[in-house]
């Protein structure tokens, strides 16, 4: 039996973490539920950034975005799964320009 059904991928006309994601509806508990199987893919165009000291991911993209709340797509581009731990001064990360149509790549 199929429990998981109606894949529908979430879209807006804004920069949001949930576009490109499925949702499923659940037929067991009659709710919909998300799929987090995805990250941006690393075929969108970026730049290079070498953490200094005193970054934080908010910090890095209100730099780059003019906007901290983007943190996570620096994060999601980077694989980097828990956000408040402080970037390794030194270390490479790759900022995705916006504007360039994000592609997103299963996991």
């Amino acid at each position: 039996m199929n429990i998981l059904t109606n894949r529908t991928a979430k879209t807006s006309d804004y920069y949001s973490r949930y576009n490109g994601f499925y949702y499923y509806y659940n037929k067991l508990d009659n709710k919909n539920q998300m799929s987090t199987s995805r990250w941006l893919s690393h075929t969108n165009t970026y730049q290079t950034y070498i953490v200094q000291k005193g970054d934080t991911y908010d910090s890095i993209a209100l730099w780059f975005y003019n906007n901290p709340t983007y943190y996570w797509i620096i994060c999601d581009f980077n694989r980097i799964l828990d956000p408040l731990k402080k970037p390794k001064v030194g270390s490479t990360l790759y900022i995705p320009v916006l504007g360039t149509g994000f592609k997103y790549e299963e996991y």
